[in-house]
């Protein structure tokens, strides 16, 4: 079942995120969190009071949490056409619940969100390196549109 977590269980929402940033960190090491993830908590708890942000668990029925999704709108100038833009910026499934449905879930859930606040188009980031997240998304629909680069200073 998709919903939103409860305040109480953000601990565990946190140690979702957690284990999503070692998994990025794993694959190619640009995503690495800083010792403790300081500051987490309160972000988390902020992106659950933000009007503008969907942060929304997968829990399974004994009650544990199988995956989370974190959507965003951002509204851009009005000289772009499209003025509202969503993006799912964050999706984690433990690795014992993936192929069971559960990120297909969540991006539903994220859909249904992002179409109910206007928006029409869909964005999200995925590493390069991580064959994994980029066949899930290419699964669900998406391509390619726009190469991002980074210089290392």
């Amino acid at each position: 079942m998709v919903r939103a977590p409860e305040p109480r269980e953000l601990d565990r929402v946190a140690a979702l995120f957690t284990a999503l940033l070692d998994h990025h960190a794993s694959s190619s090491g640009r995503f690495a969190p800083a010792e403790g993830v300081p500051g987490l908590d309160a972000w988390l708890a902020r992106a659950l009071d933000d009007p503008d942000q969907a942060l929304r668990v997968a829990a399974l029925p004994d009650g544990n949490l199988a995956g989370f999704a974190l959507s965003v709108v951002s509204v851009r100038p009005g000289f772009f056409a499209e003025t509202r833009r969503g993006e799912v910026a964050h999706l984690f499934v433990r690795a014992d619940q993936r192929r069971h449905g559960v990120g297909r879930a969540l991006v539903g859930d994220a859909f249904a969100w992002l179409r109910s606040r206007g928006v029409v188009r869909v964005a999200i980031q995925v590493d390069r390196d991580n064959a994994e997240g980029r066949a899930f998304w290419q699964r669900l629909g998406f391509a390619p549109a726009m190469d991002g680069m980074e210089c290392a200073l």
